[in-house]
Parts: C-alpha cells; sequence; structure tokens
C-alpha cells in the first residue's frame, strides 16, 4: 500500500507551528482554544470564569485558572499525528487523503476541548481532595493529566481503527502498532522534545518518571486489551471462518 508522505509530511509541519507558537504564546494568543474550554468548565461546574489579561481564565472565587499551560495544545498535537499517521494511508484517493487531514485537525480541536474540559474538572476536584494516596497536589495533578491523556489517545486510536478499517485492512498488527504509536508520540512530546529544545522544566526529573511509569502501564494495559478482544473474537466464530467463510456457501444472488 502506498504511504501518503504528502499528508505525513503535512502533519509533522502542523505540529511543529502548532508547537513553536504555544511556546510563545500568551494567554491572548490562545484564546481559539482557552476561550471555549473555559465555557465548557464554567458550564460543568456551574459558574462564570472571568479573563485576567495575561494570566488567563479565573474562577469566580480565585480558587483556580485556566493558563496557557493548561490549554491542551500538545494533546492537539498527538491528535492529528495520530490520526494522519496512523489512518491516512487507507484513505485511497489524493483528494480523500486531503479531506481526512482536514477532518484530523478539526477532529483534534474539538478532542482536545473536550478531554481537557475534563481534565480541568478532574484537577480542580483533586485539589480539593488534597494529598491523595501520599502525593501532593501536583503530582496527583501530573499523572492525573498523563493517564486521562494516554487513555484518551489510546480510545481514539481504537475507534478510528474501527471506523476506517473497511475490507479487514487493519488487523491486531496494525492495532499494536499503533499503541506504539501512541506511546512514542505522547513519550516524544513531553520528555525529548523539551530536552532538545532546552527547556526541560525545573521539575523535568519528577515529571520523566511519571510519564515513563504512567507510559509503560498504558502499553501494557493496551497489549491485553488487544488479547482479549482476539480471544472475544475466537469466541463469537470458532470455526475460525469469519466472513470470508461464511460467503463461499451463500447463495449466488443477482
Amino acid at each position: 500500500m502506498k504511504r501518503p508522505w504528502l499528508s505525513y509530511g503535512m502533519a509533522l509541519v502542523a505540529a511543529y507551528v502548532l508547537k513553536l507558537s504555544y511556546s510563545r504564546a500568551a494567554a491572548e494568543d490562545l484564546s481559539w482554544i482557552l476561550v471555549p474550554t473555559a465555557r465548557a468548565v464554567g458550564w460543568l461546574r456551574g459558574e462564570t470564569l472571568t479573563f485576567l489579561p495575561g494570566a488567563g481564565w479565573v474562577a469566580p472565587s480565585g480558587a483556580y485558572r485556566i493558563a496557557p499551560a493548561c490549554a491542551g495544545v500538545n494533546f492537539m498535537i498527538l491528535t492529528l499525528i495520530l490520526s494522519v499517521l496512523g489512518f491516512a494511508h487507507r484513505r485511497r484517493s489524493p483528494g480523500a487523503r486531503l479531506l481526512w487531514w482536514w477532518a484530523s485537525l478539526a477532529g483534534a480541536y474539538l478532542a482536545t476541548i473536550a478531554v481537557n474540559t475534563l481534565r480541568i474538572v478532574a484537577a480542580v476536584e483533586l485539589y480539593r481532595l488534597g494529598p491523595v494516596a501520599g502525593m501532593s497536589a501536583g503530582q496527583a495533578h501530573r499523572l492525573l493529566g498523563t493517564v486521562l491523556y494516554l487513555g484518551a489517545l489510546g480510545g481514539l486510536f481504537l475507534a478510528l481503527d474501527r471506523l476506517t478499517d473497511i475490507g479487514g485492512i487493519g488487523g491486531k498488527a496494525g492495532r499494536l502498532s499503533g499503541g506504539l504509536l501512541v506511546a512514542g508520540a505522547y513519550v516524544g512530546l513531553t520528555l525529548v522534545v523539551p530536552l532538545l529544545t532546552g527547556h526541560p522544566g525545573g521539575r523535568y526529573a519528577e515529571h520523566a518518571v511519571t510519564v515513563s511509569l504512567s507510559t509503560l502501564l498504558f502499553v501494557a494495559i493496551y497489549c491485553v486489551l488487544l488479547k482479549w478482544r482476539k480471544r472475544d473474537g475466537q469466541a463469537d466464530d470458532p470455526g475460525g471462518r469469519g466472513r470470508a467463510g461464511d460467503r463461499r456457501h451463500d447463495p449466488v444472488r443477482s
């Protein structure tokens, strides 16, 4: 199957531009994603957040704020990369691949707002609880974001695999490579890129441990789910014939 290298290249360029712009952006520059996120968070919590120039969106009580670091742009980049690198090759024509590219970008934007809203709402509740399982509020917040983002990316891949798997072109190998793509892309963007740019942050070591362990756990759970899915499929089709075997015994229809 011919690989859509142009689609891949466009996705990587878009990811680079988004990452570069995000690294230099203030709260005002990120209104395109912070505004809908703040409104969604406010709607779920039954309150109206107020914009504070240079800081972000602040809760009425001042207990939390949605700053540029909470915009979720990294998740949007990962979703776009996953959608294009993982599935653009299943589109046959250049026009279909271009349409898939733009749909991936729009879908990444909407998915980011939805997942990031849930993350922020859950993080606010975590801060209210205080230390959890011996972790500080900051550590629990970091772990929550990592686990939620990895889980959402894995679920997204499986959903897109089912949506685009026409004629059985996916298969177990494709789904397994998808899980590795999710893990590799997440580690690359959250751990490798900060090192390459020289901005790892003050708590990089702690962050790296959290991301590494969470990613290993994600890969393990993902592989178990694939194995369970395969076993469940064999139970539904014990003869191993599947649809192709059934069609051989169907009467010819005009």
